[in-house]
C-alpha cells in the first residue's frame, strides 16, 4: 500500500517557531472531517467538518465538497446551521442532507434539502414534525429515504411513565418530484438501520419492537417493500446487527452481528441469508478481527470489508462462497465517530474515507487495483488537509504500541503515550484510562488530544484494550459478559506491571480514569485495591441497582452482567447486581476521586455520581463532584469541555 502524500516539511530545523505543547484549549482550533461520501461516478467527494467557532456554544458541523481529481475542498453549504447524513443522488449530480438552520427559532429540527451540485440551487424537500436523519437515495434515483420520530413530546409537568411510552422511530420516503412524505413502516415500530434493494423495491430494515433505547439490543432484520406495508422478518437473531448490505442481484443479504454495549454500531462475525434458501450462514467463526462495514461488489461473488483489527483498523475481501478472506489493508485508520467504515464509487474502484494519525480526520481516497476480478492492492491519496497550522506547530509526544500478556493467556494491545523526558530525570507519574463500551476501542489516532495533553503536562498516559474491546474478535469481546471488573481489571493491572517492572514509570504515582463503562472500571479498581494514588471517575456506574431503575438502556445490564445468551435481572439474580457493584465496596477506598457527571445523563443517571460521591465523603477520602447543566452522557459545550480537561489534569498533578 503506497501513501503518495507531499512532505510539506520534511525538516522541522527550517520551521520559523518552535513547535508548542498541545493544552486544553488546542481542541477548539482544529476542524475534523467526517461522513466522507464519495459521489457514484467517483469523481466527487462531500463531507462534513466539524469546527468550533467562538460565537458558539457547541461544535458545528457543516458540509464541505471536493473534486477528487483536483482536491479543491471548500464549504458547500453557508450560514448558521448545522447539517448531517449526506447521501449522493445515483446520477452524482444532486446531494440530500438533513439540516438545522439556526436562524429559524421556530424549527428546532433537522430536516431534508437537496442541493444541485453544479448550480448550487438548494431547496427544502419536506418537513417534519420531528425532523429527520439517516438519509438515503433510492438506487433509481427516483425516492429519498430518511427516518423520523413519532408523536409529540411527552409532557414535562407532571411527567407520567407507563411501558412502551416512547416514540418510535419510522422510516419514510420522499418522491424527487413530490410534496408528501410517504410513510414506509407502520407506526409500533422503531427502526435503527436501513437499506435499499439494489431494485429500488423493498427495504431491508433493522427493527425494534419497542420505541425505548434499550429495544435496540432485541432487534430483528426484516423486509419492507419500499411502497410501504408490514415487515416480514428475516431470521431470528440473538444478537445484534449491523452494516446491512444487499447482494447485487437482491438475493442475499450480509451482515455483522455481535452483542455490543453501545446501540447503533458494532464490530463482530459476518453473516449472509440467502433469501431464496431462507438459510444463514455463518461466514467468519474464529475470526480475530472485527469487521463493522460491509459492501458487496457488483460481481456478487466478493464482499468489501472494514473494521478494527487491534490498534488499528483492516480492509479486507470476503469470498461470498467459501468465506475466505485476503487482507488489502492492515495499517491505515480508516472511520469517525467511533467505528471504521468506508464509501465506494459504484464500480466500488473509488473508495472514501476520514483518516487520522495523532491529528485530526482529514478526507482521503482509496483507489483500488485488479486482478482477474479481484482486488489486489489498495493506494491511498490524501483529499484535504483541514489543519494545516495544527501539524506544523504542535509538539506531539511520543505514542508506542506495546503487547503484554495478562491472566488466562490473553495478549493485550495497549497504547502508551510518553512525556517529554530528560536524562536522568526521576521516571513519570502514570495514568491509565480505560475506554467506554466495553465494547469500545484504542486506536493510534486523534482521540480529541486526550492523551497529548495529559503527557504535555508531564504523564506517561496506557490505554489498554482489554477483554470486551473491539478487534480482538467475537471471542474476545465476549470475554467480559458475566465478568465485568473481573479478569478486564487484570488486564489493567497487568499493563501497569509492564511498565512498572521495565522501570518505565513511577510505582507510587499511578492514577487511573476512564468515562462510560471506563468510569465504572475506574470507581470499581479504587474499591478492588489502593495500588491507584488518583482517580478521576467520569459518567461511571456505582450501583446496579439503581442503575437498572434509572437507566434508558436496562437491556445493557442485564446482557453484560448475564452470561453470553443467557440475560439476568436484578430480580433474578440481585446478589450478581450487588455483586459487582462499586458501592458495595466503597468502604475500601482510599484513592482521591474527582466525579464527573452530565445532569441529565439519560443513559448513566446522575445519581450514580451521587451515591459513590456520598460514600466517599462519609470516609473522609478527598472527593469531589463535579455535575455539569444541560449535559447528557457526552460533553458538548465548549466551557464544559474545557473545564474538564482543566480538572482532571489539576486532580492528577495535586495527588500524583
Amino acid at each position: 500500500m503506497s501513501i503518495p502524500v507531499s512532505q510539506i516539511n520534511s525538516n522541522d530545523a527550517q520551521l520559523a517557531a518552535p513547535r508548542r505543547a498541545v493544552t486544553p484549549e488546542s481542541v477548539f482550533n482544529v476542524r475534523v472531517a467526517s461522513q466522507a461520501e464519495v459521489s457514484p461516478d467517483g469523481k466527487q467527494i462531500v463531507f462534513l467538518v466539524g469546527e468550533w467557532l467562538p460565537d458558539q456554544t457547541k461544535r458545528r458541523n457543516r458540509l464541505w465538497i471536493t473534486d477528487t481529481a483536483n482536491n479543491d475542498p471548500h464549504p458547500l453549504t453557508r450560514g448558521k446551521r448545522r447539517d448531517q447524513a449526506p447521501a449522493w443522488s445515483p446520477d452524482s449530480r444532486s446531494i440530500a442532507f438533513a439540516s438545522t438552520i439556526d436562524s429559524d427559532q421556530s424549527d428546532p429540527h433537522a430536516q431534508l434539502y437537496v442541493q444541485d451540485v453544479s448550480t448550487g440551487d438548494e431547496r427544502l424537500l419536506c418537513s417534519m414534525p420531528n425532523g429527520i436523519h439517516t438519509v438515503s437515495w433510492s438506487p433509481d434515483g427516483k425516492r429519498i429515504a430518511f427516518c423520523s420520530l413519532e408523536g409529540e413530546e411527552p409532557a414535562q409537568d407532571p411527567r407520567h411513565q407507563y411501558a412502551n411510552q416512547g416514540r418510535h422511530k419510522r422510516l419514510w420516503t420522499m418522491r424527487i418530484d413530490g410534496d408528501i412524505p410517504e410513510a414506509v413502516t407502520p407506526d409500533g415500530l422503531s427502526i435503527w438501520h436501513y437499506v435499499w434493494s439494489p431494485n429500488s423495491k423493498q427495504f431491508a430494515v433493522y427493527y425494534a419492537n419497542g420505541p425505548e433505547e434499550t429495544d435496540w439490543y432485541r432487534g430483528q432484520i426484516g423486509l419492507v417493500a419500499a411502497n410501504g406495508g408490514s415487515i416480514r422478518q428475516v431470521n431470528r437473531l440473538t444478537r445484534q446487527a449491523f452494516a446491512l448490505t444487499w447482494s447485487p442481484d437482491s438475493t442475499q443479504l450480509a451482515y455483522v452481528s455481535g452483542e455490543w454495549s453501545d446501540p447503533d454500531r458494532g464490530g463482530g462475525d459476518i453473516y449472509i441469508h440467502s433469501f431464496a434458501t431462507n438459510q444463514t450462514r455463518h461466514m467468519t467463526p474464529d475470526l480475530n478481527w472485527s469487521p463493522t462495514w460491509l459492501r458487496w461488489y457488483p460481481d456478487g461473488q466478493q464482499i468489501l470489508c472494514a473494521g478494527w483489527k487491534g490498534l488499528t483498523t483492516r480492509i479486507a475481501t470476503l469470498d461470498a462462497q467459501t468465506g475466505t478472506m485476503k487482507t488489502l489493508s492492515d495499517d491505515f485508520l480508516i472511520g469517525d465517530r467511533g467505528y471504521p467504515h468506508l464509501s465506494t464509487s459504484t464500480d466500488m474502484q473509488h473508495i472514501a474515507a476520514t483518516h487520522s494519525h495523532q491529528h485530526p480526520h482529514d478526507v482521503w481516497l482509496g483507489k483500488l487495483a485488479f486482478e482477474n476480478n479481484q482486488a489486489v492492492t489498495l493506494d491511498w491519496q490524501r483529499i484535504t488537509r483541514l489543519n494545516p497550522l495544527a501539524e506544523e506547530t504542535f509538539a506531539l509526544n511520543n505514542t508506542e504500541h506495546i503487547r503484554y500478556k495478562s491472566v488466562d493467556g490473553w495478549m493485550i494491545e495497549a497504547l502508551v503515550t510518553w512525556p517529554k523526558h530528560e536524562k536522568n530525570a526521576p521516571l513519570p507519574p502514570l495514568v491509565v484510562h480505560v475506554h467506554g463500551g466495553p465494547s469500545g476501542v484504542w486506536l493510534d489516532d486523534w482521540e480529541s488530544y486526550h492523551a497529548q495533553i495529559l503527557a504535555a503536562a508531564g504523564f506517561a498516559v496506557l490505554r489498554p484494550n482489554i477483554r470486551g474491546s473491539m478487534g480482538g474478535g467475537v471471542a474476545f469481546a465476549d470475554a467480559v459478559i458475566g465478568d465485568m471488573g473481573g479478569k478486564d481489571l487484570q488486564d489493567v493491572l497487568k499493563g501497569v506491571d509492564y511498565l512498572v517492572e521495565r522501570k518505565l514509570v513511577d510505582a507510587e504515582r499511578i492514577g487511573i480514569m476512564g468515562w462510560s463503562y471506563g468510569g465504572f472500571m475506574t470507581a470499581w479498581t479504587v474499591t478492588q485495591t489502593t495500588r491507584f494514588k488518583a482517580a478521576v471517575m467520569d459518567a461511571g456506574i456505582s450501583d446496579y441497582h439503581s442503575f437498572h431503575a434509572q437507566t434508558n438502556i436496562q437491556d445493557w445490564d442485564m446482557r453484560f452482567l448475564g452470561k453470553v445468551g443467557a440475560p439476568i435481572s436484578p430480580l433474578t439474580h440481585p446478589e450478581t447486581y450487588r455483586e459487582r457493584s462499586p458501592i458495595t465496596y466503597a468502604r475500601h477506598v482510599a484513592t482521591p476521586t474527582l466525579i464527573v457527571h452530565g445532569e441529565n445523563d439519560a443513559c448513566v443517571p446522575l445519581n450514580q455520581a451521587y451515591a459513590f460521591y456520598r460514600a466517599l465523603s462519609e470516609l473522609g477520602v478527598p472527593v469531589e463532584l463535579v455535575t455539569y447543566p444541560r449535559e447528557g452522557h457526552g460533553l458538548t459545550e465548549r466551557q464544559h469541555n474545557l473545564d474538564y480537561v482543566q480538572r482532571t489534569i489539576e486532580w492528577f498533578q495535586s495527588y500524583l
